[in-house]
């Protein structure tokens, strides 16, 4: 009796085991949004562009990047400046309300910046769709991570060819 309960808990262990292992695989394997124009897997939008569109809208990019890096790394620095103002024991209210106010002018800026990429970058190539999330995809043109599946993926581009 004992060793039937051993074997039958046993196997019962091994399916939900073996059983959750496949689910994960099978939901992030190496098939996870190929389908996604998105997503920028071999069917991705930016992989049917034209080489010349790909190059432009690369230069682009380096370009945007290269513009906005002071900005980024003075927010950056803002940021830690008031992380470490955060640990003090009594950190100074009006000191966190300037970091913070300083922060939103970078950022403020930052983004004029990016609509002024965005638009450049539909001048080049006005078939991707540069709608909710653009930039902030995953791949290489990704500056954040986004959600999982299609939506929330931003243009997704990818480089890899």
């Amino acid at each position: 009796m004992k060793k039937s309960i051993i074997i039958i808990s046993s196997l019962l262990i091994i399916a939900l085991v073996s059983g959750s292992a496949f689910a994960w695989g099978r939901g992030m394997g190496s098939g996870y949004n190929q389908d996604c124009p998105r997503y920028g897997g071999e069917q991705g939008a930016f992989n049917d562009l034209s080489k010349d569109q790909r190059d432009a809208l690369s230069a682009l990019r380096q370009g945007f990047i290269d513009e906005t890096y002071e900005l980024r790394s003075a927010k950056f620095a803002k940021r830690q400046e008031m992380r470490m103002l955060m640990e003090t024991s009594e950190p100074d209210r009006a000191k966190l309300d300037k970091l913070s106010q300083e922060i939103m002018d970078l950022q403020k800026q930052v983004m004029s910046k990016r609509i002024d990429f965005m638009l450049a970058a539909k001048k080049i190539a006005p078939e991707l769709g540069m709608g909710k999330g653009f930039g902030q995809g995953r791949g290489e043109w990704s500056g954040r991570g986004g959600q999982r599946g299609c939506q929330g993926q931003g243009s997704g581009w990818s480089n890899n060819n």
